[in-house]
């Protein structure tokens, strides 16, 4: 019987033990403190062409793209697909070149981090509620008007 509550208090306190120690923090060990991860902006969209854009032949409209002042979205049936969010959730992150911001024009590349994958966009301003687009698969621009 002695033994027996000899081994318990043994387990008990050797429990006690590995618990106290597993339980501190490492950055409180040596007196640092943890910092939250920072929120990266990669989109600065001129106030210009924020909003959504579409394709139109008069009677059918396919919205495509919606700027915010901070995002570049991809619109599909339906559905949106945030390419901050896309650069977040790839494995090694991601960035984005804005080799063009200004009054006329918003050019830049949006580059996946050891993928190799770079997607390359270009628009003008021809009007408030008007941009073109380059489609670089074949050169050809789009005319895309404001919804």
């Amino acid at each position: 019987m002695k033994k027996q509550l000899f081994l318990a208090l043994m387990l008990t306190t050797t429990l006690s033990l590995l618990n106290i120690n597993c339980s501190s923090n490492d950055n409180e060990d040596n007196g640092t403190q943890q910092t939250n991860p920072t929120t990266d902006q990669y989109f600065h969209p001129p106030t210009w062409i924020q909003g959504s854009w579409a394709v139109t032949n008069g009677t059918i409209t396919n919205k495509i793209f919606k700027f915010t002042n901070s995002d570049f979205i991809s619109l599909a049936s339906g559905s949106e697909v945030s390419q901050t969010g896309l650069i977040k959730a790839h494995p090694y992150g991601g960035s984005v070149d804005e080799t063009s911001n200004t009054s006329t024009s918003y050019i830049f590349d949006v580059k996946f981090t050891n993928s190799g994958v770079v997607q390359h966009y270009e628009f003008k301003q021809v009007s408030a509620n008007q941009i073109q687009w380059k489609d670089n698969t074949n050169g050809t621009w789009f005319d895309l008007v404001k919804f």
